[in-house]
């Protein structure tokens, strides 16, 4: 009997997130409509509407023309009053953003990052997380959860960060940590993998149930969306290409490999590429400390140095993704990263990917595009709450 009603209970807590996401996806949804996106009946869909309702999550809005002439009522999110917190802990610096269910943003902050080891940056990012409620207290209403993303090795599902590359860390559980300090759900994980989540739930890869993201900046990372679900791993590193060797004789990676992929193209290794060129007098329109954003402007005006090194770059990267396109067939990638601005850096992953891929007859070629979410630190934490409040039963902890 106890699990009958446990059952029961499962049930009815998903009917609820079912609906809630519905009615939050598509920002304007009749009753019927719900019932059928859902596969409910209609007097469920009116009781748990009636439940979000009295929870204060959404609200009725103006009418809208039925299949069959009358004008049924629309439910629509009250994006104010579920908000989340995000965060991202880089190299250099803390981000954090309060953002609505939707991904307004509606404050956010940057402070750099005071030491570099386990416990006082943990300590730091609680602080900063705390003191950003208190200067924002008058635009928060109900914070869902936080988010929280780091470069590095993340068990996402316990909440641990196995290692990052920036500190030495031991299996640190700062999801809980976090949770402790502020009351308040903590979410972990890997920055790659929340951005490419992100992208699939509201940006360049909406609509697509199989794609990839490559980011390209202190290194090379790449993330997956296979049948519509972040693929994460379990406790070892999840795509990275960054460290497949392209370059048997090339530099010493960190990683302690050989001619690494971002060894060869990261922002530092392409600025590397063009000083040494400069040193040797083929280019001379930048100077040696010139930048990646620097290095592609150049290449945008015409200069054929800079247009080789970022093609030679873009045609490595392409050699890494047509074995991963070999190997996942995705309907999309999207790029992320500052050499993604010079227009010879795509066609040269395209060539790559239609001569060195295989395909059977009529298939559709990926389609490549560049991330419209760059610069926006907080929205891979954001991704990852609003995952676990539409799919995953934070919001039965929410409305409890």
């Amino acid at each position: 009997m106890t699990n009958m009603i446990a059952n029961m209970d499962f049930v009815k807590q998903r009917n609820i997130t079912a609906v809630y996401k519905t009615i939050v996806n598509a920002n304007g949804i009749s009753r019927v409509q719900i019932a059928r996106e859902c596969n409910l009946a209609g007097g469920s869909v009116t009781r748990i509407t009636k439940f979000l309702v009295e929870q204060g999550l959404v609200h009725e809005v103006d009418r809208q023309q039925s299949e069959r002439g009358r004008k049924a009522t629309s439910l629509s999110p009250k994006m104010e009053v579920l908000q989340i917190l995000a965060a991202r802990a880089g190299r250099k610096h803390i981000h954090i953003g309060l953002c609505d269910i939707n991904g307004n943003l509606l404050a956010k902050q940057s402070t750099p990052i005071q030491k570099l080891n386990q416990d006082d940056l943990g300590r730091q990012i609680i602080t900063e997380l705390l003191d950003f409620q208190t200067k924002h207290a008058e635009q928060i209403n109900r914070i869902a959860g936080i988010g929280l993303t780091l470069p590095g090795v993340v068990d996402a599902a316990d909440g641990i960060i196995k290692f990052t590359p920036h500190i030495d860390v031991q299996d640190w559980p700062l999801a809980q940590q976090v949770s402790d300090a502020t009351g308040i759900p903590c979410y972990l994980g890997n920055s790659i993998a929340s951005m490419t989540l992100a992208e699939h739930q509201f940006g360049a890869a909406k609509g697509s149930d199989n794609n990839l993201y490559v980011r390209v900046h202190n290194g090379v990372g790449l993330g997956m969306i296979l049948d519509g679900k972040l693929y994460e791993g379990k406790n070892q590193p999840v795509g990275e290409i960054g460290h497949i060797q392209v370059n048997p004789l090339g530099k010493r990676c960190y990683c302690g490999n050989f001619g690494c992929l971002e060894t060869e193209l990261s922002n530092k290794a392409i600025e590397n590429h063009y000083s040494d060129a400069v040193a040797k007098g083929l280019s001379e329109t930048l100077g040696a400390d010139a930048r990646i954003n620097d290095i592609c402007n150049a290449a945008e005006h015409g200069n054929i140095m800079a247009q080789k090194l970022l093609s030679q770059a873009a045609g490595q990267l392409g050699h890494v993704l047509s074995g991963c396109v070999n190997l996942l067939r995705p309907e999309c990638i999207v790029f992320d990263g500052e050499m993604f601005n010079a227009s010879v850096v795509l066609p040269a992953i395209e060539h790559c990917l239609n001569t060195q891929t295989i395909s059977v007859g009529s298939s559709r070629s990926v389609s490549l595009k560049v991330s419209r979410l760059g610069g926006n630190q907080w929205l891979g934490g954001f991704a990852l709450v609003r995952r676990a409040l539409l799919e995953r039963g934070l919001l039965m902890k929410v409305v409890a």
